[in-house]
């Protein structure tokens, strides 16, 4: 996430404006393709083009924002003016594969470029973040660049110290291998668990340099035969591909095609790989630095969530120390895991709301 002059104009592929039945507020729903340094991003904007602005930052790295407006804009869009992003070589941005590119300082950099357009076109003074999983750390990596464009930021299940997330989640599988291992198992199953408790041993071990395939065992594989899932606290509410593939409204209101979705997914192995079979990322560490941030933040998190570790909320909201009390706010959902705008969608929107509408005034 480097800096790029801006002065690079946006090239508006979409526009739809309406009026709703209250004629002083103008609902809009546009599409913007946003040049960044080889390459160009996607951006929908819809809401309240009176309302403050809100940039949405998806999770991954890898992730999508389509989803966000069927999940997140319900709750968002009539007073607010939310821009969905789609991060480099993601969603309907346009395609990278030239992993020089997929760094944490590109990303920020596209970031701030993204964020100047989006002033300069809706003539904001500032913006407001929100930003889930991957998009959480995303946000504070931007505030530790910049704070002076940024209103409020909204942490989702976001993350800090890589460490804390990784060793979090080996310490939870260990441990709940060692409670079945005291129980009477078949010898096949004992074995299983020996091995996978032998896998996790050699991770905890590692320098967590070439991660991918350690990180994506940690989170699906091993939780799936120790019984439990790392995302999900209730997991009828997964959404699946085939969910979405189904569901011809949903396609519409993202304005994917079948064919668009299914490189979705494509797009993000690129992505998430480039980023972890990258040590830096691996191990980023920026909770000591959170004490530089000056504007007000919400940090909310699911009670169950063990792909960033269950207490990294608190950690987060401890780690704000130059923050008074009534500018940071800390929100645990109840039985919710990684994914509250899924498992939670009511509970997170109220929170989401009333803390942009109080940093609004």
């Amino acid at each position: 996430m480097k800096n790029f002059a801006f002065f690079l104009v946006t090239n508006l592929l979409f526009a739809s404006v309406c009026h709703s039945t209250n004629n002083t507020k103008q609902s809009i729903d546009e599409e913007l393709r946003i040049p960044v340094p080889s390459s160009e991003l996607y951006v929908r904007i819809r809401g309240n083009a009176d309302g403050a602005l809100i940039v949405n930052l998806h999770g991954g790295p890898g992730g999508y924002s389509g989803i966000d407006i069927h999940l997140m804009g319900p709750g968002l869009e009539d007073r607010f003016l939310v821009a969905y992003l789609d991060q480099r070589g993601c969603g309907k941005s346009k395609d990278c594969n030239e992993t020089t590119m997929l760094t944490v300082e590109q990303y920020v950099q596209d970031l701030d470029i993204v964020i100047d357009a989006l002033l300069n076109q809706f003539n904001k003074e500032a913006v407001n973040l929100i930003g889930t999983s991957w998009g959480g750390m995303y946000g504070f990596l931007y505030l530790l660049h910049d704070q002076s464009k940024v209103n409020a930021f909204a942490c989702v299940d976001g993350k800090v110290n890589s460490h804390y997330q990784n060793h979090s989640l080996i310490d939870y599988e260990l441990n709940l291998i060692a409670k079945l291992l005291e129980d009477e198992l078949s010898a096949d199953r004992r074995n299983e668990l020996q091995e996978i408790r032998g896998e996790l041993s050699r991770i905890q071990d590692s320098d967590f340099e070439q991660f991918h395939t350690d990180v994506n065992r940690m989170k699906h594989e091993f939780p799936s035969k120790l019984g439990f899932n790392a995302y999900f606290a209730d997991t009828s509410k997964i959404i699946s591909l085939n969910d979405v593939l189904r569901d011809s409204a949903l396609m519409a209101l993202m304005n994917y095609t079948e064919k668009e979705y299914l490189q979705v997914g494509k797009k993000a192995e690129i992505v998430n790989e480039a980023f972890r079979n990258t040590p830096s990322y691996n191990n980023m560490n920026i909770e000591e630095e959170l004490k530089k941030i000056s504007v007000p933040v919400a940090v909310i998190q699911g009670e169950k969530d063990f792909v960033v570790g269950i207490d990294h909320a608190r950690l987060i909201y401890n780690a704000l120390k130059n923050l008074k009390e009534y500018e940071k706010e800390l929100h645990i959902l109840p039985h919710t895991g990684h994914c509250p705008a899924i498992e939670n969608p009511e509970q997170l929107s109220t929170i989401l709301f009333n803390f942009f509408e109080k940093r609004s005034l």
